[in-house]
């Protein structure tokens, strides 16, 4: 039997719900404060739910998060909107497909052969945004799902990349041409996470001795086009003490690494779409609910 706790949230607001630090599913609040339909369950299971304004219920359990939404969007290359109260600035080509919106908490990234951002070579394609800096030797959570859509006959995914990016703590140190600290990617069609550092005082552009990669987990299930992936993030990047990356998938814990990660400088987490040029096939990625936390982990 599952518990779930009572819930605090305003109308209208996506919550995530959690059987400890288990992820079940993304409900909606409803106007009436009666319940909150969980997106993910076939059944449509109703969560009890009270709302803010009910006295009676003093603060809300640590495992429930209200999915921020995003406000003041943007597509135009160079400009800024707030998923909660954290700004992202978006990096793409600008294109009609290349950035939407579909719905309050979801960004849908595409890209096509020779999209690029205007800061890129011609030999990458990019659809991404970018947050704010956050220290090194951080707390970090992050929380969200994505889904690939379908580009291919019989509803089926390809990717011929030799890389292809869907989210990254970006290093934002003061050496050009660096990878970053951290990535899930897709090699081929399935969902991978890689890890870099270097020891303090390494060099840790591209092509450096001093430069580390690990491969940390690679799904050996396919992905499934049209269907949303939970991913839950804790990281702090330190490469003098400290370092870790947890990676949990649809509630399971995939990754528990501990060792020195990044290189030694502050990071920022890039969302969206990031590959080499060269491939003919275009990559549409949803990506909804995003969370981002730093400082101490909760219990």
């Amino acid at each position: 039997m599952i518990l779930i706790p009572a819930i605090i949230a305003v109308a209208a607001s996506m919550v995530n719900v959690f059987d400890g630090s288990r992820f079940l599913a993304t409900a909606l609040a409803d106007a009436s404060g009666e319940g909150a339909r969980l997106s993910n369950d076939p059944a449509g299971f109703t969560v009890g739910t009270r709302m803010a304004s009910d006295k009676s219920v003093a603060s809300p359990p640590e495992a429930i998060t209200v999915a921020p939404s995003i406000t003041s969007f943007s597509t135009r290359p160079k400009t800024q909107f707030y998923i909660g109260g954290d700004s992202y600035s978006v990096h793409g080509a600008g294109q009609s497909h290349s950035l939407t919106n579909p719905d309050p908490q979801t960004l849908r990234f595409e890209i096509r052969p020779g999209d690029h951002a205007w800061f890129d070579s011609s030999r990458v394609d990019r659809s991404e945004v970018s947050g704010n800096y956050i220290p090194g030797g951080t707390p970090i959570g992050i929380n969200y799902q994505f889904m690939v859509q379908a580009n291919d006959a019989n509803n089926t995914f390809t990717n011929t990349a030799s890389w292809l990016v869907v989210g990254q703590m970006h290093d934002g140190g003061t050496v050009a041409g660096t990878s970053p600290p951290f990535a899930m990617q897709l090699e081929g069609n399935h969902v991978q996470l890689v890890a870099r550092y270097v020891e303090p005082g390494g060099n840790p552009s591209n092509g450096s001795s001093d430069l580390h990669m690990l491969t940390l987990w690679t799904d050996p299930n396919p992905i499934v086009p049209g269907q949303y992936y939970d991913i839950n993030i804790h990281a702090n990047v330190s490469n003098t003490g400290g370092g870790l990356l947890k990676l949990s998938v649809n509630g399971e814990q995939v990754v528990n690494y501990s060792g020195p990660l990044g290189f030694g400088s502050q990071t920022y987490w890039e969302q969206g779409v990031y590959r080499n040029a060269g491939p003919a096939e275009a990559v549409s990625v949803d990506f909804r609910n995003l969370t981002l936390t730093t400082g101490p982990r909760p219990r």
